[in-house]
This record gives structure tokens, C-alpha cells and sequence, in this order.
């Protein structure tokens, strides 16, 4: 047989979890693959290089919505298998594992049952890149730490859009430090600094939603973000609490629930920050809410949190404290973006004597800046890396 035909595909199996279902392919190498769901009737699909199929019999669970399997070849150098599904799933996330002692090279996919009309929201999405000019390349075998979301392929055609969000603002002042150091002048300074640095590195478009002493109202700082089609979005805060001791930067990316009681009241109060201009946000909460439940933003969020750890082991780099447990998860609305990688950096703590002065300086903010830049980079290092497999 010719290269086209150096992949084989040695079993499939599946997982019943109680918030998804795990199909997972064993292959003879990491190579590229496409993945999509169609209707009429419901079917998972995914393309591979043309492969030897030596899964032979393979065994379906109670709770897989699976009801048959089958292979063939779709054009020359390209197959594909079908699974015939009872119900319409969502595709949460997919992403390859390269072989480790005593396991072999994986392609994983995660989904979750839906309804009809959920379906009809995701059932253009495709993940993964194969295609026929991509296959006389050479499938990398890049080795993965932990299992890595695939982008849906419309994203990343040019530079990557960034909107950085410097919280609060206007009559809505923030949190307030030693010597009344207002939170939303250090958020904005931070901001700037970002924005200067990502724009050196010549990798990046930038945005501030803000570029003044202004407020905005939360939805309008994600619309913002959604109107202009960004890749990523970094809201930048710098709380305070009770605990005057307590100093540190933190991440949060988007959860239902938040994970601990700091975290919770840290995102009533700044979802609450529209009601300081007049505004109930409660009202607009219940739109958003709807959102959450809404299986689309499963992949979303995996990748906010992939980047959030990224930025997290930067800033340990780069000898910025943090928190114990820095990586966190809140219901911050400026999070709930459904289709846009959020993340907020609580920066430290105004209420901290000496962390608010260090907030308070250009060189801290150089310091936090560079910290977020190299995290950045390496994040969208991997999503680009993601889209050659």
C-alpha cells in the first residue's frame, strides 16, 4: 500500500459519562481528521486519511445514542465513518493524544445529547482540518501534556483579533486602595500597556473596549467583543476584600457555579456594577442565563480555560504572586460570551497596602503585561498548532 494508506484504525470504543459520552479511536499515528453532525437522519461523521480498518467488532453502551457504525472510502485518499445516531448530539470538544506507555495514539470526541432545536444551532460546525490538499503532508505527531480543544476551522485566517477590557469606569469607580487609588484608573493604565505590548509582538489585532475614564454596560463590553468577531477576550480587574493580607493575581474563566464562597460574592458584585447606572442587570441575567445552558459554549469554554491555565503558569514565570488555586470559575457576565475564549485577570488586590501601591505603577504594569503577553503567545501557539494536525 502507498502512504495514503499508512494509518490504521485498530479499535473504537465508547464512554458513558454523566454529562457526556467519550467515543474514542485507536490509530496507528496522529493525523489530521474532519468532524461534523448531520440530520435526517442524525449522524456523527468523520473524515481521516484512507486507513486499514482493523477495529473489528465494536461494542455501543446504553446511553451512546449509537446505533450503527460504518466505513468506506469517500474520494481517493480520503475515508470516512459514519455513526448512525437515535437522537441529535452536540460535539463538546475533540482533540488527538499521541501514544504513551501502554496507550496508543487517540482521537478523542466528546458529545452530549440535545434537542432538535439546539441541533439546528450546531450543525454547520466543523472541527479538525483535513482536506485534500492536506494530504500529501507529512502528519505531525505532536505530543500533547493534556488533551488540547480543536478551533472550528473559520477562525485564525488572519492576525487574531484580542479585546482587552479594562473593568469598570466612569461613575462606576471599582474597588478603592490605599490613598483612594481607584481600580478603574489601574485597570485602564494595565490595559494600555497590554495593548502596547501585544501590538510590538506584530502577532496580534487589539481592541479596548475602553480607551477613556468611561462606563460601559457589561452586555455592551461583550457585544463589543462579539460585533467585531474577536479570537480572544481579557477583562482586567484588581478587587478588593476584607482580608487585608491577601494578596495575588487570579484567573476565572466562566462556571454555573462559582468555586468558593471569594469567588461568588467577587462576581455578584461586579455583575451588579450596571445597577450604578441606573440599569438592573437582573433582567438582562435571565437572557445570558439562557446562554449558559445553551451546549455551544462548551468548547468555548474549554479553550478559556486552557488559555487561563497558559496565563497562569506565565505569570509563575514571570515571578508575579498569585493566589493559591489562581485558576478559578465565576459567573462573571463579561465571561459569557458564547462563542469567544473569556477570561478575567483579577490583577491583585486594591485592598492589599502593598500590592495596591505596586498596582499603581507603570512598572507593575509593564511586569503583569509582559506576564499576559507571554501567556497569550503560547496559547495561540497551540491553536495554530492545533489546526496543522
Amino acid at each position: 500500500m502507498g502512504q495514503a494508506l499508512a494509518l490504521n484504525v485498530n479499535d473504537i470504543r465508547f464512554g458513558v459519562h454523566s454529562d457526556k459520552a467519550r467515543l474514542v479511536l485507536d490509530l496507528s499515528k496522529v493525523v489530521k481528521f474532519r468532524v461534523f453532525v448531520l440530520s435526517d437522519p442524525y449522524r456523527l461523521v468523520l473524515d481521516l486519511p484512507s486507513f486499514q480498518w482493523n477495529a473489528g467488532a465494536i461494542s455501543r453502551p446504553a446511553g451512546t445514542n449509537i446505533t450503527a457504525v460504518r466505513h468506506g472510502n469517500l474520494q481517493p485518499g480520503i475515508s470516512r465513518i459514519v455513526f448512525d445516531l437515535n437522537s441529535p448530539i452536540f460535539i463538546s470538544s475533540v482533540f488527538t493524544l499521541s501514544k504513551q506507555i501502554g496507550k496508543p495514539n487517540r482521537l478523542v470526541i466528546d458529545y452530549t445529547k440535545i434537542s432538535t432545536s439546539h441541533f439546528k444551532q450546531v450543525q454547520q460546525k466543523t472541527y479538525g482540518t483535513l482536506n485534500e490538499n492536506n494530504l500529501s503532508k507529512q502528519h505531525s505527531q505532536a505530543a500533547y501534556a493534556v488533551p488540547q480543544p480543536i478551533t472550528p476551522t473559520t477562525k485564525m485566517k488572519e492576525k487574531p483579533l484580542i479585546v482587552i477590557d479594562p473593568g469598570h469606569g466612569g461613575i462606576d469607580p471599582g474597588a478603592i486602595g490605599i490613598n483612594k487609588i481607584l481600580e478603574k484608573d489601574v485597570v485602564l493604565a494595565l490595559g494600555k500597556e497590554l495593548k502596547k505590548q501585544l501590538k510590538a509582538t506584530g502577532q496580534y489585532r487589539v481592541r479596548l473596549t475602553r480607551n477613556t475614564d468611561r462606563f460601559i454596560k457589561l452586555r455592551n463590553r461583550v457585544k463589543f467583543a462579539r460585533d467585531l468577531n474577536a479570537d480572544l477576550f481579557i477583562s482586567l480587574h484588581a478587587d478588593s476584600i476584607r482580608k487585608k493580607n491577601v494578596r495575588g493575581a487570579s484567573f476565572y474563566t466562566l462556571s454555573e457555579k462559582a468555586s468558593d464562597k471569594q469567588t461568588a460574592r467577587l462576581a455578584a458584585n461586579e455583575n451588579k456594577s450596571d445597577i450604578i447606572a441606573g440599569v438592573d442587570l437582573s433582567m438582562e441575567d435571565k437572557e445570558v442565563a439562557s446562554i449558559l445552558v445553551d451546549l455551544t459554549m462548551r468548547d468555548t469554554t474549554n479553550q478559556a480555560k486552557f488559555c487561563a491555565n497558559k496565563l497562569l503558569n506565565s505569570f509563575i514565570s514571570k515571578n508575579v504572586h498569585i493566589l493559591d488555586n489562581a485558576h478559578r470559575h465565576a459567573g462573571f457576565a463579561v465571561l459569557k460570551a458564547p462563542d469567544i475564549p473569556s477570561v478575567l485577570v483579577e490583577a491583585g488586590f486594591m485592598s492589599n497596602r502593598k500590592e495596591a501601591k505596586m498596582l499603581n505603577t507603570s512598572s507593575y504594569h509593564k511586569k503583569i503585561s509582559s506576564a499576559l503577553v507571554k501567556g497569550i503567545n503560547e496559547y495561540f501557539a497551540q491553536i495554530r498548532k492545533n489546526q496543522r494536525i
